[in-house]
């Protein structure tokens, strides 16, 4: 992925949240989205975004790139687009109009009407039965180039996923990030080896799956390293498991992925894998028979196989991760965020029982701003909808952000807890505005979780709201930049098992942060 370069992702990240940011922020985004290959960031990635961004500006008449304030950066033609239909208020800098060359790498689509038609479930399907891939012409699928396809929610990218084992043993690694909150969120660890299926990988000999094993094989040749070399895998060797489809994540509305398993023989050389990439990191062979597998240490696309294909083996335990104690020894204000159905007003309504918080409702405060009727009182979905307009307003998470602050400083308390903070930048804005520390937690919980918390807590059946209503609601443009906001997160909870289970998690939190 060598086409993968600081400026394809802040470009590829300005052209979707369509709005300056600065180089923490398109770090960041760029990460959660995953753009970045691991081994290609430094060690600090922000400063190398920065510079990146300012030399090309300096030096390139042409840029795409341009200055609207100190520190940020936004694409000269979203920024032209803007000001035509008379929206901007930001400064316009004088160049060239350029338009970005794509990315070399043409990666295997799928568009919609096609994948729909077999990916109409969130998890694993197809298990045990032809790859529906392999049942597709060559007029329904496309090769596009993946800068283009990364933020194109028209076609689903092809990726492979394939778990590598031994007899009762799988092989198990962590991927390399340079945030550590981040990589708590995704579980760190991973079962699935491989990558995104391009032009080059389909050949005489791979027509049949769109190539899809000749990408699984050369992914494990260049990923891993055996002591009589690179492992030497023959596509055809490579059992086809099922098809992964996560729509729950903006990532995942965007991938599918293709699970396969390779079958280890040469137990002599696969038992001291070494690897082969920077980003693979702490290799272990994981025996599925006599270990328990903690399914919170891996991230989400993992959980999903380990749970398919390794029912026996999986422990689901709710936890936390404290990032930063400090700050919560003195007068401050606590964000608490997640996803609908995280358990976020569960976390709110006992850190001000137990601790003393005074709690001021974000949507409430919104809802002023908007002059409606806070929820239930406006249907969701329609607040939803006019919360979307309203913070991607030129001026809106300032806004939000100023009336936060000024409502916790109203409360005249020394603990203030914020429950339902949504977009990184409004939590800028309540910084800039607030007159004490902000602390922030953040609640994770996997999509079905989320879904069974949100049909009780709102009291449906499985007859009133389906999975696909539950993720229309849980992946609305508003909602979709609440993960952004882990990488300031001071706390992490893990929500696996559902409410009982998650209070017990919240008081052994509450009971650490008393001792400190």
């Amino acid at each position: 992925m060598d086409d993968v370069t600081y400026l394809w992702v802040a470009e590829t990240v300005l052209r979707k949240h369509k709005r300056p940011l600065n180089a923490r922020a398109l770090v960041n985004y760029g990460l959660e989205d995953g753009l970045f290959p691991a081994a290609g960031l430094s060690h600090t990635p922000q400063k190398s975004m920065q510079a990146r961004l300012s030399i090309d500006i300096l030096n390139n008449k042409a840029s795409i790139f341009v200055r609207t304030s100190r520190g940020r950066f936004f694409l000269r033609e979203l920024l032209e687009l803007s000001e035509d239909s008379g929206t901007s208020g930001l400064k316009i800098y004088t160049a060239e109009r350029h338009v970005p060359t794509p990315s070399a790498e043409m990666v295997l689509a799928v568009p919609r009407p096609v994948y729909g038609q077999f990916l109409a479930y969130q998890g694993i399907g197809h298990i045990g039965v032809e790859n529906p891939l392999e049942q597709l012409r060559d007029n329904q699928i496309e090769y596009v180039a993946r800068a283009i396809a990364e933020t194109d929610e028209n076609f689903k990218q092809v990726v492979t996923y394939t778990i590598i084992q031994h007899q009762s043993k799988i092989l198990s690694f962590r991927r390399g990030l340079y945030n550590r909150a981040a990589s708590f969120l995704r579980g760190a660890h991973c079962v699935g080896f491989g990558g995104h299926v391009n032009e080059a990988d389909r050949d005489l000999f791979s027509r049949f799956d769109l190539g899809v094993r000749q990408n699984a094989a050369r992914e494990i040749s260049e990923e891993l390293m055996l002591p009589g070399g690179r492992p030497q895998i023959d596509p055809q060797s490579l059992e086809f498991l099922g098809i992964l489809n996560d729509d729950s994540s903006d990532v995942g509305v965007r991938h599918m992925a293709v699970v396969l398993r390779f079958w280890v023989d040469d137990w002599s050389q696969w038992r001291a894998v070494t690897k082969g990439e920077a980003s693979i990191n702490k290799l272990r062979w994981i025996d599925t028979a006599g270990e328990t597998i903690n399914l919170s240490e891996f991230e989400y696309w993992s959980q999903l196989v380990i749970r398919a294909f390794f029912p026996s083996s999986m422990q689901m335990v709710p936890s936390y991760k404290i990032q930063r104690r400090a700050i919560f020894r003195e007068s401050h204000i606590l964000s608490v965020v997640g996803s609908i159905g995280s358990g976020k007003s569960a976390t709110s309504q006992q850190f001000a029982q137990q601790f003393g918080y005074v709690t001021v409702n974000s949507g409430a405060v919104l809802a002023q701003l908007l002059g409606i009727p806070a929820i239930p009182g406006t249907p969701r979905a329609a607040f939803q909808r006019q919360a979307e307009d309203f913070i991607s307003s030129t001026d809106g998470p300032v806004r939000l952000g100023a009336a936060l602050a000024n409502a916790a400083r109203e409360t005249g308390a020394d603990r203030v807890l914020i429950d339902g903070i949504r977009h990184p930048e409004t939590l800028e804005a309540l910084r800039t505005n607030a007159e004490k520390p902000i602390a922030l937690l953040y609640v994770y919980t996997p999509p079905d979780v989320a879904y069974e918390m949100y049909r009780y807590r709102e009291g449906h059946n499985e007859e009133s709201i389906t999975f696909a209503d539950f993720v229309t609601l849980y992946t609305a443009p508003v909602e979709n930049r609440i993960r952004y906001l882990i990488g300031e997160a001071d706390i992490i909870t893990f929500n696996w098992l559902g409410l009982d289970a998650y209070q017990r998690a919240l008081s052994n939190l509450m009971g650490e942060l008393n001792a400190h």
